[in-house]
């Protein structure tokens, strides 16, 4: 039982960092043509404000779906707008949309959850794209 006490403690703390690891995995996800993951990961990572991030690629499309951080929400717009100015000179060959509204980062990753297939993803960005631009 005093065994038991002492285990206890470095039970839960084993238990805390594996499950930070596993968290840690899925802040920046790719899907989609994956060829140029670390440069999309380099290019989202230089700004700090962004928390999460979804990346969805279909072709000559390309959709950036972000999390910002709780504090910088008061600049989600000049940071969509500085990620946007980012990849269109990094991809000027892409359609590239950059949105940091949470219904589309949701929307986003449930394309990854439900793994649609090749055809469709090209639609569905642009259903997004559309869903962002809606007054809300």
């Amino acid at each position: 039982m005093r065994l038991l006490r002492m285990m206890l403690p470095l039970l839960v703390c084993i238990t805390l960092l594996i499950g930070c690891t596993e968290k840690e995995k899925e802040k920046f996800i790719v899907y989609g043509s994956p060829q140029n993951e670390a440069e999309l990961e380099a290019v989202i990572k230089e700004e700090k404000a962004v928390e999460k991030s979804t990346v969805i690629q279909y072709d000559d499309k390309m959709l950036v779906a972000v999390q910002i951080k709780p504090l910088k929400k008061w600049n989600k717009t000049k940071i969509e707008e500085k990620l946007q100015k980012k990849f269109d000179e990094k991809y000027p060959d892409k359609e590239v949309f950059v949105s940091a509204d949470y219904k589309i980062f949701y929307e986003a990753n449930k394309i990854k959850k439900n793994q649609l297939e090749d055809n469709k993803l090209s639609d569905k960005i642009t259903e997004l794209q559309k869903l962002a631009k809606e007054e809300t």
